[in-house]
């Protein structure tokens, strides 16, 4: 079990009021997000969640900077320390 921190960006962080949440206890990503949802969901709802109850396809989560997509997703293993990343995606140009 590891114990984690969970960064929220722009949109994220205002809709909850927050911009750090730390875990304890925790082994798998979908473990935090699953606690997320559930201390938050209905303050995040409408830029989280989408009408089916699954995660928005525009959210970024990075753990340790690095995509949660190209890991193991929401199965992905986490260790203490380990620092995640919610956010919108980032575009510019």
């Amino acid at each position: 079990m590891a114990n984690v921190t969970l960064k929220l960006m722009t949109i994220f962080s205002t809709d909850v009021g927050l911009t750090q949440i730390d875990y304890s206890n925790v082994e798998l990503l979908g473990d935090v997000i699953k606690q997320f949802i559930n201390e938050h969901g209905q303050k995040i709802r409408k830029s989280f969640i989408d009408s089916q109850g699954n995660l928005e396809t525009h959210v970024v989560i990075l753990v340790n900077g690095r995509n949660y997509m190209f890991l193991e997703e929401l199965n992905t293993k986490l260790k203490d320390g380990d620092e995640i990343v919610i956010t919108p995606p980032l575009v510019g140009g």
